[in-house]
């Protein structure tokens, strides 16, 4: 068997063991997604995808991490610990969450602690941003840099916590940021991305139901935002030239993979804040909910959205 394929079959099967070893678990510690008016599904369903998720990457990180020193190391700095440890945090802030309701304040807090841990850890920020409006290349300077990061890490990261209201939709999405990643920068998948690869095929298993042997799970906020963190960290990596020396993707391409995400939490954010809401509050307004609610099902839903996303990348 092939390194690569060693690989992605470990990560599925990892993934599927620990989705059926958490949920019982999860319903034990009512770590689980009651349905209510906002959330239409039918029972009480584990959210402990993202943890799953989490684990299979730990495993690849110890097996496969320093087999591919060349993909992990950024401005000479292992990237590959500081990568686990601000997902770490996110991951058990997020589940914390998911079982208690912590405070925006926290998981605000939380969020631009991943984002400096990633840029003082790798010494990584966006510094160019391209010919963002034909008008020429934007530099930024280091003072403007620095903030800059953290609003696109915290961003990123809620944008792809938004979307995940309908089964398969954000796993799906994420598979199409990786694939497009690769296939723009022309960069062979390293274990981080075989493994995320492999993981989100098992946990969509789990959560469109497709096998009655394998428990029915949710992301919940600590996968969702996991995603977002991978999302926006290989985008970083993609775009910037501290890494490798040259740009693997120019940033107004890589703008193109989160651009749906994006604009559906800008457009959300301002019609909470047009009705005098919290940004934060959660409500039926974004896209997927809008589609359901004009008679698309589930299914066709994921797939309009999905289709929309890898035009718009592929432009």
């Amino acid at each position: 068997m092939s390194p690569l394929l060693l690989q992605s079959v470990t990560a599925f099967f990892v993934t599927l063991g620990c989705i059926v070893i958490l949920a019982p678990l999860a319903r034990r510690l009512g770590l689980v997604d009651t349905p209510t008016s906002r959330k239409r599904h039918s029972g009480d369903i584990p959210l402990v995808g993202g943890v799953a998720i989490f684990i299979t990457l730990c495993v690849g990180g110890y097996a496969w991490g320093y087999s591919n020193q060349s993909i992990i190391m950024v401005n000479g700095n292992d990237a590959l610990w500081v990568f686990f440890a601000a997902g770490l945090l996110l991951v058990t802030i997020g589940t914390l969450d998911d079982r208690f309701g912590l405070g925006v304040f926290i998981r605000v807090i939380t969020e631009i602690a991943v984002a400096l841990i990633i840029i003082e850890g790798l010494d990584l920020r966006v510094s160019n941003l391209g010919n963002l409006v034909n008008t020429g290349r934007i530099t930024l300077t280091p003072d403007v840099a620095y903030p800059f990061t953290i609003i696109a890490v915290f961003g990123i990261i809620n944008a792809f916590n938004m979307l995940d209201g309908v089964d398969g939709l954000l796993a799906a999405l994420v598979l199409v940021a990786l694939v497009t990643v690769h296939l723009l920068s022309a960069q062979p998948p390293g274990f981080i991305s075989l493994f995320l690869g492999a993981s989100l095929l098992a946990f969509m298993a789990s959560n469109l139901g497709l096998s009655p042997f394998i428990p029915k799970t949710f992301l919940g906020d600590a996968g969702s935002k996991l995603l977002g963190f991978i999302v926006v960290c290989l985008i970083l990596a993609a775009t910037s030239q501290q890494v490798g020396g040259q740009k693997l993707v120019p940033p107004v391409t890589a703008l193109f993979i989160v651009g749906l995400p994006l604009f559906d939490m800008v457009f959300t954010t301002l019609r909470r804040g047009i009705n005098r809401v919290s940004p934060f509050s959660a409500d039926r307004s974004h896209i997927h909910h809008l589609m359901l609610d004009l008679g698309f099902s589930h299914r066709r839903t994921v797939m309009i959205i999905i289709t929309i996303i890898y035009i718009i990348a592929s432009l």
